[in-house]
């Protein structure tokens, strides 16, 4: 198991790679993916995209996950995801 986190600025760059919706690190970690505009399958590329990089499977509960703030928390073992400069 892979103790890799992520950070929101990394989860940021993937919300843009991966559901195409463009937005900044405070905004991400005060907004659902619905408030983002970012759908299941959106979610599920982004989790995917995750998976790959930490080595792990999240499981259903990280492709379920409400907002950016809620998948960071499930990716980094319940800690939210830090934001630079905050």
């Amino acid at each position: 198991m892979s103790d890799r986190h992520i950070e929101m600025e990394e989860l940021v760059e993937l919300m843009s790679a991966c559901a195409g919706v463009r937005t900044d690190a405070a905004t991400a970690s005060a907004s659902t993916f619905d408030e983002l505009g970012i759908d299941s399958l959106g979610v599920m590329g982004i989790v995917a995209e995750i998976e790959r990089r930490v080595g792990r499977k999240l499981g259903a509960d990280a492709e379920a996950s409400p907002s950016p703030v809620a998948l960071s928390t499930l990716v980094n073992g319940g800690v939210a995801a830090p934001t630079k400069g905050m």
